[in-house]
């Protein structure tokens, strides 16, 4: 019966063990709400006036499959040298899990960006942004929704470049981490 027990301890304790590996962003996101020297921010799309803005019926279905989007920075400082270090490192292994894929990298002048996605490639449910820059930080957005499709999600964008979505929200998360970095 004592080797029974042992047994099944020892069993219990490899699952638990090995499901605390399996870091994942929700989780990061979680972890990281209330900590002080990060800027965490959540939008739900309901954010946006979409009855107030002239978009055709694909730009307004890209944009109603849109749910929420987790906003979580690390401005770089003296004091948050090291973190921003280790924080980089957990991000970048938690995206470079089989779950997400790559859709782009790109960089200049010290600022990395990769742009990572999870579904798939015509049914998205979620694309993540993951940016550092050596003189300003850290950045990680997170895009959730049903049914996003890469084609309507693109064409979304180009109507945000023109200016026919006001991210007024969006500019004012942006000047809140300009105030924080200048600090």
């Amino acid at each position: 019966m004592k080797n029974v027990f042992k047994t099944l301890s020892l069993i219990g304790v490899l699952l638990l063990a090995s499901c605390n590996d399996n870091a994942s962003l929700q989780r990061y996101f979680v972890d990281h709400q209330e900590d002080n020297d990060f800027i965490a921010v959540d939008v739900p799309s309901s954010l946006l006036d979409k009855e107030s803005i002239n978009l055709d019926e694909e730009e307004l279905e890209a944009l109603e499959s849109i749910k929420k989007v987790n906003f979580l920075a690390l401005p770089l400082n003296s004091d948050t040298e090291t973190k921003f270090n280790e924080e980089s490192a957990a991000i970048a292994k938690i995206l470079n899990s089989d779950k997400y894929e790559t859709l782009m990298r790109f960089g200049t002048n010290g600022t990395k960006a990769v742009l990572k996605y999870q579904g798939d490639d015509d049914d998205i449910d979620e694309v993540i942004v993951f940016a550092t820059d050596q003189k300003k930080g850290l950045a990680l957005v997170r895009v959730l929704g049903d049914n996003m499709r890469p084609e309507k999600m693109a064409k979304l964008m180009k109507s945000v470049e023109r200016g026919k979505i006001d991210l007024e929200a969006f500019k004012k998360i942006g000047e809140t981490i300009d105030v924080h970095i200048g600090d």
